[in-house]
């Protein structure tokens, strides 16, 4: 069986995309003919895309003005509906630090990108998708949020918070036909991952559970967006990884 998803005349939002599952995403709308609204603040990969229906954006999303004209400006973009049916949030850094060697600026950045910024994005949007009553959002949490890591202190509490933010967000969105899902990927190969871990940690997932490339999570991203999800919301989905048989 295959599944194939049709966005066609679809707005897709889509931050942090200019690399990793972000840009994975950005593919796989643009495929199903979705326009889509890229951003990041790295946006050579999305130029080299050339393609019609993408807008890039280049975009700090810890600067909440950005976030808030970026939101409006496309909202009200000339010669489109003006709706944005969905957003995946994508944006994220991690850098693996001991608590001793943490300074005030590594714990800061970490909640400044991973969690407020998410946040900017997600309260923007707000407004947009309650006045069109119909609209999806995922966020992306982590496994790290719940077990641990060392040296992932900071990455992992601001993606502990991304799960309390998704569950009451979709409180207040219920009544409006809006969802919002967080979603923890799974061991990816994005420069996320593959910046931040050891060679050893690297080598441990590969011989273990595997590494995932980002094209294979968009098919559940993709889902959660489309109106095959319309009752899922408020809730962290892990992509759970099928150990490699030894």
């Amino acid at each position: 069986m295959k599944v194939n998803y049709d966005f066609s005349g679809r707005v897709v939002l889509v931050a942090g995309a200019g690399s990793g599952i972000g840009l994975a995403m950005t593919r796989a709308c643009l495929e199903a003919g979705a326009t889509v609204l890229a951003s990041d603040l790295k946006v050579q990969a999305l130029t080299e895309l050339n393609h019609p229906r993408c807008e890039v954006a280049q975009l700090d999303i810890t600067d909440s003005g950005a976030v808030n004209r970026y939101v409006q400006a496309q909202h009200s973009h000339l010669g489109r509906s003006g709706r944005i049916d969905a957003a995946v949030l994508a944006s994220g850094i991690q850098q693996r630090i001991a608590v001793e060697a943490m300074t005030d600026a590594d714990w800061q950045r970490h909640i400044d990108v991973n969690l407020t910024g998410i946040f900017y994005m997600v309260r923007a949007l707000f407004p947009v998708m309650k006045q069109q009553r119909y609209g999806a959002m995922v966020v992306f949490t982590s496994g790290l949020a719940t077990q641990g890591w060392p040296g992932a202190t900071a990455y992992g509490a601001s993606k502990a918070g991304l799960i309390a933010l998704v569950k009451s967000a979709a409180m207040e969105l219920k009544d409006y036909g809006v969802r919002i899902n967080a979603v923890s990927p799974g061991i990816t190969n994005t420069p996320l991952f593959t910046d931040s871990a050891s060679p050893q940690e690297v080598a441990m997932y590969e011989n273990s559970l595997g590494v995932s490339e980002p094209q294979e999570v968009a098919p559940m991203l993709m889902h959660l967006i489309s109106d095959g999800a319309a009752s899922i919301s408020g809730n962290v989905l892990e992509r759970r990884m099928i150990p490699k048989k030894q």
